[in-house]
């Protein structure tokens, strides 16, 4: 895909905000979550390649969540265990998704591994530290970060302040120290 191709690149930005929409409040979050990524591998050295790879990735983190249902997505309250499976399908389906888009599907691995946690807690696959895609790990503490200072339907924002104590909180555990460092440097 040529990132300058504007219809092209249109209906991938329309596409994430149908998908933010469908989630109460979050209006904006794909987009969001795309810039700080951004930002990041930016500060991180990538080249523009991997940069642009970095901000369609976290752009489309979400996409997977087209196939959960809306009762689910906006749910005033804990998620039962069934409920949790379906979400917890969400980065292997918006991997699919993107896997058969030709030009991206070499993000696909990005978006399938961002909800992996550093100490191999998260999923699909359990995958630890380094063996998660460094990109994923980027985009990892940027959703985390967006999620915890935006109102949704199940509680209100935190302070900025109280996410980034969060994150500092959870380096080494859910989220790569190196990427909480770097996001912390420029959050400030």
């Amino acid at each position: 895909m040529d990132y300058n191709d504007i219809e092209w690149v249109q209906f991938l930005i329309n596409l994430t905000h149908y998908i933010d929409s469908r989630v109460a409040h979050c209006c904006g979050h794909s987009s969001d979550v795309a810039d700080w990524a951004k930002t990041i591998a930016q500060e991180f050295e990538f080249c523009e390649d991997d940069t642009q790879s970095v901000y369609w990735a976290a752009m489309l983190h979400d996409i997977g969540k087209i196939g959960v249902p809306e009762h689910i997505l906006c749910k005033n309250g804990p998620l039962d265990p069934t409920e949790w499976e379906m979400m917890r399908l969400h980065p292997i389906v918006g991997a699919s998704i993107v896997s058969s888009l030709e030009g991206i599907n070499h993000i696909a691995p990005i978006i399938y591994s961002h909800q992996e946690k550093y100490d191999g807690t998260g999923y699909p696959q359990g995958l630890i530290g380094e063996h998660i895609p460094f990109a994923a790990r980027i985009v990892s503490v940027v959703d985390a970060y967006e999620a915890m200072t935006s109102d949704r339907v199940y509680r209100k924002a935190r302070s900025h302040s109280d996410a980034i104590s969060e994150l500092e909180r959870m380096g080494g555990k859910q989220f790569d120290p190196k990427v909480v460092d770097k996001f912390i440097e420029i959050a400030v």
